[in-house]
């Protein structure tokens, strides 16, 4: 089971880099630049922590279906809700994405 859910997360980590036409780069106005990638990676690992306990996360990761195209589906809706979170903690902290 443990295996499975591993695969799912590496299987929505790529689908997530694979969704955005152009990569997202946060900016704060009163942050030094080097502070800035540090606190994308705490807003990613809150976000993969909070739906680490959200149930239906959990079987979206399970990547045993055999419906291919509903588990991609399901991939796809996970990773747009994660990109979704992060920028949510990005725009708390006070950044704004710069394309």
């Amino acid at each position: 089971m443990m295996k499975h859910w591993a695969i799912g997360l590496c299987f929505v980590g790529l689908l997530t880099g694979c969704m955005s036409t152009s990569p997202i780069h946060w900016k704060h106005p009163k942050l030094p630049s080097s502070q800035w990638s540090g606190d994308h990676q705490r807003c990613k690992r809150a976000t993969d922590k909070y739906l680490g306990k959200q149930t239906r996360y959990q079987a979206d990761l399970d990547v045993g279906t055999t419906d291919r195209y509903a588990e991609q589906m399901r991939a796809y809706e996970v990773a747009k809700k994660q990109k979704k979170l992060v920028a949510e903690c990005m725009y708390k902290r006070g950044y704004f994405p710069m394309k």
